[in-house]
């Protein structure tokens, strides 16, 4: 269980954060400082005692500035199925906002990232509780997947071939019978990213998780994602999510 859940708290110093996604929900609780943020073609200012949660996929970025924050990635499938559950309850108390304060869910957080050294027993009780702090309304602004995509090909390709560090535009353009131009032109239109944003911040997903869940060295994750080298790794995740790779194992 505790595998499908990432968790890091640290402090961000100008640590703007270039357009990006996970394939996880991100949950944000802010307890110092703030920051501009992007979300889609929305700009907001969020602050100190807020929380903010993005859904799989929905393109982000956050500019300079100065915060400290508790951050999970929770892999979807996996709150799917406790929201499910949830929806079976009276939980009329609960709902999501993309930005909100709520205190006793703040606290729920916070007993989720210390409860990841306890038994699974613990952990599994406080991430009900946790859970239901981010009952979740799905609209048309939640985006699971790609698969609807007339880009979808692109999306498979992308995916069958992210480790692969001579990915380029040209070769998934030809796979597609497609111009370069054109395939990026409808790339950044559809998705809000330019193809090679989408594969750098893919890798950097994929890599997060192998950091996470096995014990590779950082040289060959780096290499199984598609990075030049362990170097261009820590300078791509550092770019995209703000912090380096070894926080994740300390």
């Amino acid at each position: 269980m505790k595998n499908k859940i990432i968790a890091v708290y640290g402090e961000f110093k100008n640590a703007g954060m270039t357009p990006h996604f996970h394939e996880t929900f991100s949950v944000g609780i802010f307890t110092k400082g703030g920051c501009r943020y992007k979300i889609g073609k929305k700009e907001e200012i969020i602050r100190s005692g807020e929380i903010r949660i993005i859904a799989p996929f929905e393109l982000h970025q956050t500019y300079e500035g100065k915060w400290e924050y508790l951050h999970f990635d929770i892999e979807s499938t996996f709150l799917l199925n406790y929201i499910t559950d949830i929806k079976q309850e009276d939980l009329k108390n609960f709902s999501l906002n993309k930005k909100f304060k709520n205190e006793s869910f703040k606290r729920n957080a916070f007993y989720l990232y210390k409860a990841i050294k306890f038994d699974n027993l613990i952990f599994e009780e406080i991430f009900l509780n946790f859970a239901k702090g981010i009952y979740i309304n799905f609209d048309k602004e939640c985006n699971l997947e790609y698969n609807k995509s007339t880009l979808s090909k692109a999306i498979e390709y992308i995916y069958s071939h992210y480790g692969n560090k001579n990915l380029s535009v040209e070769n998934i353009a030809k796979e597609l019978n497609l111009s370069v131009y054109y395939f990026v032109r409808s790339f950044k239109k559809h998705f809000g990213v330019t193809p090679h944003r989408f594969i750098l911040s893919l890798r950097v997903e994929k890599a997060k998780q192998m950091i996470l869940k096995t014990n590779e060295s950082f040289s060959l994750i780096a290499q199984m994602c598609g990075f030049s080298d362990q170097s261009h790794m820590i300078k791509i995740f550092k770019k995209i999510l703000g912090y380096k790779p070894g926080i994740l194992r300390n």
